[in-house]
């Protein structure tokens, strides 16, 4: 079947949902201190963030028929708002969320902004049973035509150091440019850090 990217709409919703939220991962399971149904619920917090109408309207997402198999969202990380501030407080209770505040430091100590005057992909995802078919790839190169119709010069992303994606990334033509790691952020993550990685569009 044909594969098509496209500007996602409202009715694509869902699909980012399941897509984004169906594994949480290693760093979300650490800000849960390891609880998998914490981990899973804030996973889905997130994923309903990412599918609001406005990060929607900065979303491309890769379809074959009326399936969504992947997306793409541009700009900015995800931050703090009151309404995920309230679902975080929810999934931890009074109790919980002083000890979730203290391992979200400990992620932002790692965390990297998009350097200015770049084309940042904020999240980039397959659907968990068509991994490996080339759709993440595929999504870079049509991210990568969308970015140099904008006459950006330049493409970044940050990505965990564990990260298996990393490898589709270099291949391609990522380089890592920034790396930071974080005792606490490694205790509770396994992950050493996170990188920031960039590159030059032709």
């Amino acid at each position: 079947m044909a594969r098509e990217f496209r500007q996602a709409t409202p009715a694509d919703a869902p699909a980012v949902r399941r897509i984004f939220s169906h594994e949480p991962s290693a760093e979300r399971l650490g800000l849960a201190d390891g609880d998998p149904r914490r981990a899973a619920r804030l996973q889905e917090l997130f994923g309903r963030v990412i599918a609001g109408k406005a990060p929607l309207s900065r979303t491309i997402v890769a379809a074959e028929g009326s399936e969504v198999v992947g997306f793409m969202q541009a700009g900015g990380e995800g931050g703090a708002s009151l309404a995920n501030a309230w679902g975080v407080l929810r999934i931890f209770g009074p109790r919980g969320i002083r000890g979730f505040l203290r391992r979200e430091r400990a992620r932002s100590r790692v965390h990297m902004a998009a350097p200015a005057g770049t084309y940042h992909i904020a999240e980039l995802h397959v659907d968990a049973n068509r991994r490996n078919q080339g759709i993440g790839a595929a999504l870079l190169a049509e991210t990568g035509r969308i970015a140099r119709a904008q006459a950006f010069a330049l493409m970044s992303l940050t990505t965990t150091t564990t990260n298996p994606a990393r490898h589709l990334y270099e291949r391609s033509g990522f380089e890592v440019i920034e790396t930071r790691t974080d005792p606490e952020y490694q205790a509770i993550t396994g992950i050493d850090g996170r990188v920031l990685m960039v590159k030059r569009l032709e």
